[in-house]
């Protein structure tokens, strides 16, 4: 009997990852857009396809939010296309992640734990 036990509990795991995977593509992302806002931005937007990324800049006291691509997202690239020079940025690729540093780590952090804690009880 728990032989059997250990089985189904291996297969729900590989369902729940497989969902997950199947969930996590072919939709897409959706990032914070505001362009030098002094406060966090409220406005969202749905992504272009060739955009797997959100972008958060700050400038002195304004944030700039967007889509962007993560193969773009480095201080060369980002510098180009916004013609700045003294900025702090990250990019992310979870909907709506790019709303302020602390919570994007937050939510990461979150997220991981409770995957974590639905390993522990399946096992």
């Amino acid at each position: 009997m728990g032989g059997t036990m250990i089985k189904m509990n291996c297969i729900l795991l590989t369902v729940c990852i497989i969902l997950v995977a199947f969930c996590s593509s072919g939709y897409a992302l959706r990032c914070y857009h505001c362009e030098n806002s002094p406060s966090l931005c409220k406005t969202n937007n749905t992504c272009l396809s060739t955009e797997d990324a959100c972008l958060q800049m700050r400038f002195g006291k304004l944030r700039t939010s967007s889509c962007w691509k993560m193969s773009q997202c480095n201080v060369n690239d980002i510098a180009v296309f916004y013609q700045l020079d003294n900025f702090e940025y990250f990019c992310c690729q979870q909907d709506l992640c790019n709303e302020s540093t602390v919570t994007a780590v937050n939510k990461a952090a979150f997220s991981i734990v409770s995957v974590m804690t639905m390993l522990w009880m399946l096992l």
